[in-house]
């Protein structure tokens, strides 16, 4: 069994030792990282120089806005009310077949 000097993600602190993974930085150096933040290492458009530079280049990119807010256009608006309506029972489900 191999002994892991490295116990978390140096960019999320994960402690999973079956996700951990390493990364090359620009100077060679690896860093242990989550296989999630190893990969989007990997896609950035450049290699980070340091571990706070991995950290900012792999930080989470979403804008927060939450998607179930109300529907920006007519179309999105149909889409969510089709699909929002409650759950038909069984027996319901049989009168609307055809």
């Amino acid at each position: 069994m191999q002994e892991n000097r490295h116990s978390s993600c140096a960019v999320c602190g994960s402690v999973d030792e079956r996700s951990l993974s390493t990364t090359t930085l620009a100077d060679g150096k690896g860093v242990v990282v989550c296989g999630s933040h190893q990969l989007a290492h990997v896609r950035s458009v450049r290699r980070a120089r340091s571990v706070g530079e991995l950290v900012s280049l792999t930080e989470d990119r979403r804008n927060g806005i939450d998607r179930r807010a109300r529907p920006h256009d007519a179309l999105a608006a149909i889409l969510a009310s089709a699909f929002a309506g409650g759950r038909l029972r069984q027996s319901d489900r049989r009168k609307h077949r055809r």
